[in-house]
């Protein structure tokens, strides 16, 4: 053994002793053009490589002086090093993610390809989930309303609710599209939430079911009465209170209820439309958006019930579009509102498609009622206020009834 080591490094002497014969500027510029290379296939040349795979368009003039060399620095560690597989598209993904959630919007995400139409069907009422609104409140995620008839307020969920954890899960280091989504499920499944009410915390267990939610109901309450609940303002609502209108003129209604409590929001401009059948002219909603511009949304002219009297309900659980027709009837005094005051959630958000797949939920604007008043962070008072804690009789529905009853006698 010791003879087959001895002619090994017999073999390597010579080789080693050209090189030592070499000048010694040509050696140091072989072992730098060496290093350079190295650095240069094993950094720059994988980050251009990679930059090349995912990027499919030029960049904007506008970004040209952002840095973005500790993106492909952090992209080329993770294909250099993680032990797993990668998927890139998910990468990238997540990296838009982390760009919007950085914004410090709660209402402002991105939302994958496979969710947009899950994003879509819920807008419009029909999703697979517990059917309950979840926002933040004061920086804590908190439920702003279960939706009438919901596994949720079966289960004993209030709007008020704090969620605490999710499936032990901590909520407080999830955005609000991150729990909903662990929130959601498929119908069957069941998910856990940790709730803080008042000084309690509760432990309440929900079956996730299919939710088809029908955003307006009528009925005739007797004496004149009639009563509308709206329980969000998706694409089929307005259709839905035009439909109504023949139902209460046959049945000779003299005042109306316009229940808009737990109603989380949906569309703008079903928001104003809606608000347009007792408004007969003006400004409905003030939008402002990131440049200062305001566009004012006013009522279609087109209204049917501008003269009937009416009383709004509204309470914490109301909020974005139900604040938007409350404060319209509120600031026209066109309406008396009841109850509590609302959420507070004066912005409006937008889906805008991406060019490779998915969207961003992103906020262009805030909201203003036509008196200039900012709804978001502080909601809208009521002119009238009743507390009822959802048991017993419904006092609010009770002063409502008594405010309609002399509006029609006078």
């Amino acid at each position: 053994m010791r003879k087959r080591m001895a002619k090994i490094d017999e073999e390597k002497k010579p080789k080693s002793f050209l090189l030592e014969k070499r000048p010694k500027g040509l050696l140091l510029f072989v072992l730098g053009f060496f290093i350079f290379s190295l650095g240069y296939w094993t950094h720059f040349g994988i980050s251009l490589a990679i930059q090349k795979s995912l990027v499919n368009a030029p960049t904007p003039e506008r970004f040209k002086d952002i840095d973005f060399s500790s993106f492909w620095d952090a992209l080329e560690k993770v294909q250099m090093s993680y032990v797993g597989e990668i998927d890139y598209k998910k990468l990238v993904e997540g990296a838009i993610g982390g760009m919007v959630g950085s914004l410090g919007d709660p209402f402002s995400a991105y939302i994958g390809l496979e969710d947009v139409n899950a994003f879509n069907n819920e807008l419009n009422g029909t999703f697979e989930g517990i059917g309950a609104e979840i926002g933040l409140k004061e920086g804590q995620l908190a439920i702003i309303a279960p939706l009438e008839g919901s596994p949720a307020e079966r289960a004993g969920i209030k709007t008020g609710d704090i969620v605490q954890a999710i499936d032990d899960y901590p909520a407080q280091y999830l955005s609000i599209d991150k729990a909903v989504e662990m929130i959601r499920g498929e119908r069957g499944t069941k998910v856990r939430l940790t709730i803080s009410r008042a000084s309690e915390i509760l432990e309440i267990s929900v079956w996730r079911e299919t939710i088809n939610v029908k955003s307006l109901t009528y009925k005739n309450q007797g004496n004149g009465i009639g009563y509308v609940k709206i329980t969000r303002f998706d694409e089929k609502t307005a259709n839905l209170l035009t439909a109504s209108v023949d139902k209460i003129r046959e049945d000779n209604i003299g005042g109306l209820i316009i229940d808009l409590r737990n109603n989380p929001g949906g569309y703008l401009t079903t928001a104003v439309e809606a608000a347009s059948q007792f408004i007969r002219d003006g400004v409905i909603v003030t939008e402002e958006s990131k440049t200062g511009e305001k566009q004012e949304l006013k009522a279609s002219g087109r209204g049917l019930l501008l003269e009937m009297p009416i009383v709004v309900l509204v309470n914490e659980g109301s909020a974005s579009a139900s604040e938007i027709v409350a404060g319209a009837i509120k600031d026209h005094k066109r309406g008396i509102i009841i109850g509590t005051q609302t959420f507070g959630k004066g912005t409006v958000q937008e889906l805008r498609p991406l060019l490779y797949g998915g969207a961003l939920k992103i906020t262009v604007a805030k909201w203003l009622t036509p008196n200039g008043l900012v709804i978001d962070g502080n909601g809208l008072s009521p002119d009238i206020e009743v507390k009822w804690d959802g048991t017993g009789e419904d006092a609010q529905l009770k002063k409502a009834a008594e405010e309609i009853d002399k509006k029609i006698r006078n």
